[in-house]
């Protein structure tokens, strides 16, 4: 089987590299099915945009739905290469078929489809199929015979009655399991109980539009740590983060160790596959503490530690920074208003939250860089499928989306 290289860039980054690949991905699929007249009856569940639509986080949301409805129906899975099939060993057949496109859409809050409106019918012109929407009833009845889109972070009680099944999905091949654990037992062998922070930056702060983006400093991380280090046996604090080398300094007393650390000798075969952020992601769901930025990759992690003692988050009221949680029985990312949050904040919120957490130099690059070159994309994105949709009269119904006329799709049809 062809192995995934892991992309670390954000898809926020690579957002026409992205749909592009769409495009790519659904002709050659259409060309794979002309050739192929013997496909078989029996039903079928595919998730074309596996390993595109998220990172690795979003990921595993996405497979285990995948997995669990169609084992409820019965259906055959078959998926694009991904990076999971590497680290966990599944062999899921490549997609052999153009299915009809399911939409996620239950969501009270705004969704990446209200969005982009031009989202949906532009997958109905790749797969020349109208679409339908998946509902909670999948994960009790199954679904077949459409191709699944959408993240799937569904509040995790959701989950629980298939959590056996989540977890045992997500175990790293054997070849891969044993040096993580000689790291993990050099990480126990300096401490008694370990503590797994995670703070992600990176596209959170280039991205301070989206609803979800939280970026606390680390100074109110190593707050935290100091309210509960002299209560713990013997602790030991280990890091985790895109932009390590700016944080690290800011933990010295706590003497923190990262994946540098621990001499985890990856296989030869996977070696270049860039999967280094696995180190971390398995470092955090071994952990007896877990303290998590506001991503589903440490919530995941989470999800999938079954001896840690406490878990931890940011959140929006910034009085208290900080609120336990069950990672079985929570919202996998929490967005700026909760139930009723939008997709995007608004500007205003943009600036008083990036101020509050992370200065006034921080908010002033987001007033004349990121929310203008995030918000370009942003219409750049949506002019460029409305062309594709249908030319120079798509791009006209997205300028008047742009303008307000929040139904110019459906007006003007």
């Amino acid at each position: 089987m062809e192995k995934s290289k892991y992309t670390t860039n954000s898809e926020i980054d690579t957002v026409f590299d992205v749909f592009d690949t769409f495009k790519k991905d659904a002709e050659d699929i259409k060309l794979s099915s002309a050739k192929d007249s013997a496909i078989a009856n029996e039903p079928v569940l595919t998730m074309s945009s596996l390993g595109k639509l998220g990172r690795f986080g979003n990921q595993l949301f996405q497979y285990a739905f995948l997995r669990i409805c169609a084992e409820k129906s019965g259906a055959k899975v078959e998926c694009p290469p991904w990076i999971g099939q590497t680290l966990f060993g599944h062999q899921d057949a490549p997609i052999s078929q153009g299915l009809p496109p399911a939409i996620e859409r239950w969501n009270v809050k705004e969704s990446l489809f209200d969005v982009i409106p031009e989202f949906i019918p532009y997958l109905e012109k790749l797969a020349d199929a109208k679409s339908s929407t998946v509902d909670l009833k999948a994960l009790e009845y199954g679904i077949a015979n459409v191709d699944l889109w959408g993240f799937f972070q569904l509040p995790t009680q959701l989950l629980e009655p298939h959590k056996k099944y989540f977890i045992a999905l997500f175990q790293p091949v054997q070849e891969l399991k044993s040096p993580l654990e000689n790291g993990l037992n050099i990480l126990r062998s300096q401490g008694k109980t370990i503590i797994g922070i995670h703070i992600r930056r990176g596209d959170y702060i280039r991205e301070p539009r989206a609803g979800f983006t939280l970026v606390f400093p680390a100074k109110w991380y190593c707050e935290w740590l100091d309210g509960i280090w002299n209560e713990l046996e013997n602790p030991v604090l280990y890091i985790c983060s895109d932009d390590l080398d700016s944080i690290l300094p800011e933990f010295e007393k706590f003497s923190p160790v990262t994946w540098r650390d621990l001499d985890v000798k990856l296989p030869e075969s996977i070696k270049k596959l860039n999967i280094e952020f696995y180190i971390d992601f398995f470092i955090l769901s071994n952990s007896d503490i877990v303290c998590i930025s506001n991503s589903n990759f440490s919530f995941v992690a989470c999800m999938l530690n079954e001896r840690g003692k406490m878990f931890v988050r940011p959140h929006w009221n910034f009085s208290t920074k900080f609120t336990v949680f069950d990672p079985w029985d929570s919202e996998p990312l929490l967005w700026l208003g909760g139930q009723q949050g939008k997709f995007l904040k608004g500007f205003p919120d943009v600036l008083y939250i990036t101020y509050v957490t992370q200065g006034i130099w921080a908010m002033l690059k987001c007033i004349f860089i990121y929310v203008p070159n995030s918000s370009i994309k942003g219409w750049g994105l949506r002019a460029y499928l409305g062309y594709q949709i249908q030319g120079v009269i798509g791009v006209a119904k997205s300028l008047l989306y742009t303008l307000g006329w929040s139904s110019a799709w459906k007006r003007l049809n």
